[in-house]
C-alpha cells in the first residue's frame, strides 16, 4: 500500500481489503485484541484473542525492560508466531489495544506486523465474513526469537537524561483533565516538564478510521519530525498508538515510554509539571 492515505511509512497499517486478501495466506496471523466475551461474538475467521490491555508494565530498569521483552516473547511464542508470520492486531477500531500489539511486535525485533484501519466496526461494515468459532491453536513457538529495539522504548531514565539535556521532545497523548492534574491518577499529578498535549484519539475520524497524512500533519504541526520524539500515557497503550501514527507521518526517532505516568507520576525523582 505505498499510497495509503498519504502515509510517508504505511507499512504499519492495513487496509480492510488488503486485510481480506491476506486471510488466505498461511503465514498471516491475525490478532483480537479485546476481551475474550466481545471476541467470542463475533470475530474475523481464523482470529486468535488476545486481551494485550491484560499486560501492563511500570519497571523500565534495564533488569525490568528485559524482563517484559522475556515474558512478551513467551507470549506471542505460545500462538506459535516466527520470523516468516505477519501478524495483523484488530480490536472494534483502529485503537490502542491493536497500536500496542504492533509496537510490541516491533520492539521485540519481530518487524512483519500492522493495525487494521478501522477494525472490526468497518470490516462488518463491508460486510466481510465473520465466525464464532475459535481457531485452532497453532503450534507453539519457543524459539521465538526477540532482539530488543531499544530505538523504540523510552525509560524512566532515558527521559530524565533527554530531558535534562532538553535533547527531545515529549508528546502526551493523555486527556487534558489528566495533562493539567484535574485527574489524579498516581501519586503525582500533571505531566513531563515541557511536554505537549495532544490526545491520541484525535488521530481518528468518527467512525474510527485513522485519519490521512493531510490532517494529520497539521495535528501534529507542533513537534519537529527530525527531533527524537517519546510518546507517553498512564500505561504505554495509548502512547504505542501515538508512536504509530508518528511513525506512520515519518518521524525519524520516535519512543514509546513504556512505564509512562504509573511509572513516572509514583516515582520520587521524577519532575512534574502540574498546568500547562
Amino acid at each position: 500500500m505505498p499510497n495509503y492515505k498519504g502515509y510517508a511509512n504505511p507499512s504499519l497499517v492495513i487496509s480492510v481489503e488488503e486485510a481480506r486478501k491476506l486471510m488466505s495466506e498461511p503465514d498471516v496471523i491475525f490478532i483480537d485484541t479485546r476481551n475474550y466475551w466481545k471476541y467470542a461474538k463475533g470475530h474475523i475467521p481464523g482470529a486468535f484473542n488476545l486481551e494485550l490491555y491484560a499486560f501492563h508494565w511500570m519497571d523500565t530498569s534495564k533488569e525490568g525492560i528485559e524482563a517484559f521483552a522475556r515474558e512478551m516473547g513467551m507470549l506471542f511464542g505460545s500462538l506459535g508466531i516466527g520470523p516468516r508470520n505477519t501478524v495483523v492486531f484488530y480490536q472494534n477500531i483502529s485503537g490502542y489495544d491493536a497500536a500496542r500489539g504492533v509496537w510490541l511486535l516491533n520492539f521485540l525485533g519481530h518487524n512483519k506486523t500492522g493495525l487494521l484501519d478501522g477494525g472490526l466496526n468497518l470490516w462488518k461494515r463491508k460486510r466481510l465474513a465473520m465466525s464464532k468459532t475459535d481457531p485452532k491453536p497453532r503450534a507453539e513457538n519457543p524459539s521465538f526469537e526477540t532482539r530488543i529495539d531499544e530505538s523504540l522504548v523510552a525509560t524512566k531514565a532515558s527521559l530524565l537524561s533527554s530531558i535534562a539535556a532538553k535533547s527531545s521532545q515529549v508528546l502526551d497523548v493523555r486527556s487534558e483533565g489528566e495533562f493539567n492534574s484535574t485527574f489524579h491518577r498516581a501519586r503525582k499529578s500533571g505531566h513531563v516538564p515541557g511536554a505537549v498535549n495532544l490526545e491520541w484519539k484525535m488521530a481518528l475520524r468518527r467512525d474510527g478510521t485513522l485519519k490521512a497524512a493531510g490532517e494529520l500533519l497539521k495535528l501534529y504541526a507542533p513537534l519537529n519530525p527530525k527531533l527524537e520524539t517519546t510518546t507517553y500515557c498512564q500505561s504505554g497503550y495509548r502512547a504505542a498508538h501515538s508512536w504509530l501514527v508518528l511513525k506512520l507521518l515519518g518521524f525519524e526517532n520516535v519512543q514509546n515510554y513504556l512505564g509512562s505516568w504509573y511509572e513516572w507520576g509514583n516515582a520520587t525523582e521524577t519532575p512534574v509539571t502540574l498546568k500547562n
